[in-house]
């Protein structure tokens, strides 16, 4: 067994590039403890398995910086890193976790609907990663759904449409500068107040609480061509209707 190793066994030992032991050299964390008189590195054992240290510490997913800060402080800071690392793999954790609830949630939601379109899909994912459960109760999500299994296709994709051609037709208005309070647009913004009424069976705090669901997530209500402007511009236009 040698004393020591060049930069490119200790490459072809460890399976690191020779280019990356440079890299560590010059950034202070990892350098030779000798060097030959025509001055090429050699490491030592020590070398080594300071090394290995280091390796199993980036397996961790440690920043370089505080791997250095480690190896500087010996023992000191091990007690301290390990508790971050156990912190992040737990949130890690958690995020999966999260996910996988989404997904299975998705999957049942998307089972319910015959042909659903990647665009439908998606949108499902997001409302709910949103978690509806910070804007509607129970009973009105339930509320919800019993209107939508009570309701033809028919008449959903009839009202989901006129739904659509309304947003377009309000943000024509909006977009050529007409007042909210012109009739046109007035006339425009109850007839989609009546929509809205429609999709939740006039129950006004389930209206609330959609209203307050895309004031404050936007994503989902683009996906619908609603966006916060566009929902200022319509609410400017009802409130004669509702003072």
């Amino acid at each position: 067994m040698p004393n020591y190793w060049s930069t490119g066994q200790l490459a072809a030992l460890t399976g690191l590039s020779i280019r990356t032991l440079r890299y560590y050299d010059q950034i202070g964390l990892f350098s030779p403890s000798l060097y030959t008189e025509a001055g090429h590195r050699r490491y030592t054992s020590e070398d080594m398995q300071l090394l290995l240290q280091i390796l199993v510490l980036k397996r961790m997913h440690l920043p370089l910086e505080e791997i250095k800060e480690m190896v500087r402080a010996g023992n000191e800071k091990l007690l301290d890193t390990l508790d971050q690392q156990i912190s992040r793999v737990k949130a890690e954790i958690a995020v999966q976790e999260k996910l996988l609830s989404q997904l299975e949630r998705t999957k049942q939601e998307a089972a319910k609907t015959e042909n659903i379109s990647f665009q439908e899909l998606t949108s499902l994912f997001e409302l709910i990663r949103l978690n509806r459960s910070d804007y509607f109760t129970n009973q009105q999500l339930d509320k919800m759904r019993e209107h939508y299994r009570n309701t033809s296709d028919k008449a959903l994709k009839q009202g989901e449409e006129r739904f659509q051609e309304l947003l377009e037709e309000l943000k024509d208005k909006q977009e050529k500068g007409v007042s909210p309070q012109d009739k046109s647009v007035q006339n425009l913004a109850k007839e989609w107040q009546k929509l809205m009424e429609t999709f939740s069976d006039g129950n006004q705090g389930l209206i609330k609480s959609a209203e307050k669901f895309y004031a404050e997530n936007p994503q989902p209500a683009l996906h619908y061509g609603l966006d916060g402007a566009l929902y200022r511009y319509i609410q400017a236009a009802l409130e004669r209707f509702t003072m």
